[in-house]
């Protein structure tokens, strides 16, 4: 691409929609892309409620925006949090004042097995909460999409079930009536369908498939091929189609990047652990960074605990090893610690500029 031979020369001078454009192409940036991850903690800037943040679009969408103004992220990466399809299946959701929104576990919408077989495919572009998830996204691709990627979130089939079964009860169900788990999931993957091909219509840089089962803390690698796998593959087809990026995001235990690069093929992965496979970021790197970009991998738990100066010395760890090369972007492993102090997502942007400089020192 002649854009790319542009910016070959410019590197000192890029923006965010360049910087990340070389780094996916396997090309060293002026400095490693960073994406925060910043959800429910944007609305600290703003001062909306958690409950505004998920419900309100135009109020989200300029929390932000001014979120990432302080912060300096290159990738704007609009999560709300992880019960927006299943709360338009009809789950109920609990909206607390200072966490993030969450299921009723008291009262779970499938309460029985025979329950899977209930579920109906709808309209998600006039449902609540996507067709709100919706609408926040078309505000950030309006005002932000030329100078940043932004990515939208799909949170995938059998996560959604999960939060309208319970995890354990799923998983039991998955062991003892795979078929009725399989009717739901094929319901949940329609919906899914025309979700993420609403939210690639709305030119969004690439879409993220949150695939948290396909872990050692989730199901077996074989279950998670047969029962998400499976169902996960068309919906990274309809974003390749048109022409986004298919981004994957795991937080689970030992993530299975094998069998999530068979059956999704993303360009971009988000982890917050190493796979079982690799002994260290350099491994990694080796294995899955020449035709992957890598997406991580900050411990939430030293963003909530640590020092600026503590985060800027584990960045400096993690572009050691993983940068080199390009196809590294500098993330948490995980959503930003909703209650946090944004000052620690700032310290990733800092460590990424210095980077460079830090370098060349040492080689003096």
């Amino acid at each position: 691409m002649e854009v790319l031979k542009v910016l070959e020369k410019t590197k000192d001078k890029l923006k965010p929609m360049e910087r990340v454009l070389l780094t996916l192409k396997g090309d060293e940036a002026d400095r490693v892309p960073v994406c925060s991850i910043g959800a429910g903690c944007t609305r600290l800037v703003t001062g909306i409620s958690f409950r505004e943040f998920s419900t309100k679009a135009d109020l989200a969408a300029f929390a932000l925006i001014a979120a990432n103004q302080l912060v300096g992220d290159d990738i704007l990466f609009p999560f709300v949090d992880l019960s927006v399809e299943a709360a338009d299946f009809g789950q109920k959701v609990i909206y607390p004042e200072n966490t993030t929104a969450y299921p009723d576990y008291e009262d779970m919408l499938i309460k029985t097995v025979e329950d899977y077989e209930r579920l109906e495919v709808f309209d998600p572009t006039n449902s609540p909460r996507m067709s709100n998830y919706i609408k926040m996204t078309r505000i950030l691709v309006k005002r932000c999409g030329s100078d940043y990627p932004v990515v939208g979130f799909v949170y995938g089939p059998l996560g959604v079930l999960g939060m309208m079964r319970g995890v354990e009860s799923l998983y039991l169900d998955i062991l003892e009536y795979p078929d009725k788990v399989k009717v739901a999931l094929e319901v949940i993957t329609e919906v899914l369908k025309k979700y993420t091909m609403a939210l690639c219509n709305l030119g969004v840089a690439g879409v993220c498939v949150d695939t948290l089962p396909a872990s050692l803390s989730g199901v077996s690698s074989q279950a998670w091929e047969e029962f998400e796998g499976h169902f996960v593959k068309p919906l990274g087809d309809i974003i390749r189609e048109a022409g986004c990026l298919v981004i994957n995001h795991g937080c689970g235990h030992a993530p299975y990047f094998k069998e999530v690069k068979r059956c999704l093929n993303p360009a971009i992965v988000s982890f917050a652990e190493l796979p079982a496979e690799c002994a260290d970021g350099v491994e990694l790197k080796d294995m899955y960074g020449q035709d992957m970009t890598l997406m991580g991998y900050v411990s939430t738990d030293i963003l909530y605990h640590g020092t600026p100066m503590q985060i800027i010395e584990e960045s400096w760890k993690q572009i050691d090893q993983i940068g080199k090369g390009g196809r590294f972007v500098l993330a948490p492993g995980c959503e930003y610690p909703p209650n946090s102090n944004l000052l620690n997502a700032r310290a990733m942007v800092v460590a990424a500029e210095l980077y460079p400089k830090r370098k060349e020192v040492e080689e003096r």
